[in-house]
This record gives C-alpha cells, structure tokens and sequence, in this order.
C-alpha cells in the first residue's frame, strides 16, 4: 500500500512528541482536578472531622486560623454525602469537563465557551450536583473539537511545553497543600488511634497550663477521658 503525501510529510518526531503532550495534558487535568476535589470537597471535610475531634480542646478557636478554618466548615458534618457510586461518577465526569473546558488544559476550547459551561461546571461540583454535570458534559461535547492538541510540529512542541509548564506548577500546589491545615492530616484523621492519642495529648497540656491549685485535678481528668 503507498503512502500518502500527508504520510509522507509528517514529521518524524511528531508521534512521540503528540504522545509525550498527550501526558502532559493528562497529567495537568489529574493535578487539577484533585486539586479542585481537595479545595471543593475533601479539605472542608477534612477541616469538619478535625473540628467535630478536637474543637472542644483548642482555647485558641477564636483565633488560630487553622480552626477558624474548621469551624466555619463545620456545618458540612451535617451534610447529605453522595453516595460512593454517585460521588465516583461525579467525580469523573468533572475529570471530563475539566479536560474540555478549562482554559489551561484547552486554551482554545475555553475561549470558544462563550456560554459559560466551565463556570456552570465547577458551580454544579462544588455543590455535588451529579445530574447537572452529565447535562453539561452533553452541553460541552462540541468543545471537543476545539480541544484537540495541534497537528503542525512547531504548535505542538509549544503546547506541549506549555502543557508541562503548568502540569509542574499543578503539582507544585498539591505539594504544598498537603503540607498546609486540612490537607496534612488526611490520613491521620481516619484513624481512630490518632485522634484518642492527640485528644489525650491536647488534655495534658491544657492541664499543665492551669494554675498550680487546679492542675492536680486537671491531669486525672486527663487520664480518665481519653476518647
């Protein structure tokens, strides 16, 4: 079978290249979109736990900024979670309008929305609204075209620059989000252990902080409400 001119003419480093930005743009949508889960869903979840485990200990409520944080999230411990399937699905189809629309992930693609679908979209995530989000995901399937990475060698080089850029700029806030009040206690707050052991821990010093006459009867009690 011959080949085509366009065959013919097409760069040889342009499959790896179209690959290696492919991953870029697949990279920079999954930091953003877990970005966009910590900061929407899991870190006010994560503050919330925090509060409802340690926020009759802290004498600095009023003002530390990392429980002024918790408490004003504190309302969602009474929130309707999702359920896992809804919340998995949601979760993805956010993953799909991110990749669509968002103006770092297709520039060009978030340009031509002039109806305002990824605005719409990140509304209907941060509520959870499952529904509304497959109704724009419909919505958006004609910003798939516009979405596509450039076929000319030269485009696609800087794209997928840019695409890298900002993939390690996306990674870079993650880092530092995990290291920042809800984000680094993710994993302890799930356990039970932790949390007995720090409340034990926030006892003892607000024992130790009480005047000498007192302080006796502060560290048995202590000892005796451990949980």
């Amino acid at each position: 079978m011959s080949m085509t001119t366009a065959q013919r003419l097409i760069h040889p480093a342009r499959a790896a290249l179209l690959q290696a930005a492919q991953a870029e743009r697949r990279g920079l949508t999954r930091a953003l979109a877990i970005e966009a889960d910590w900061r929407f869903h899991d870190g006010p979840e994560w503050a919330a736990q925090y509060w409802a485990a340690f926020g009759d200990l802290r004498r600095d409520a009023e003002t530390a900024h990392d429980m002024q944080v918790a408490a004003s999230a504190a309302p969602r411990r009474d929130w309707t979670a999702l359920a896992p399937v809804e919340s998995d699905q949601a979760r993805a189809i956010f993953r799909a309008l991110l990749a669509a629309l968002h103006p770092d992930v297709a520039p060009k693609a978030a340009a031509e929305d002039t109806a305002g679908l990824w605005s719409l979209a990140v509304l209907a995530y941060r509520a959870g609204d499952a529904a509304r989000l497959r109704e724009l995901l419909t919505r958006a399937r004609d910003n798939a075209a516009s979405a596509r990475l450039p076929n000319e060698i030269v485009a696609l080089r800087q794209e997928h620059d840019r695409l890298r850029a900002l993939r390690e700029q996306a990674d870079r806030r993650l880092a530092e989000l995990s290291q920042q009040f809800p984000f680094c206690l993710r994993n302890q707050l799930a356990d039970p252990a932790w949390v007995r052991r720090q409340r034990l821990g926030l006892r003892q010093v607000i024992a130790m902080a009480q005047p000498p006459r007192s302080r006796a009867r502060g560290e048995a009690d202590a000892r005796k409400q451990v949980s």
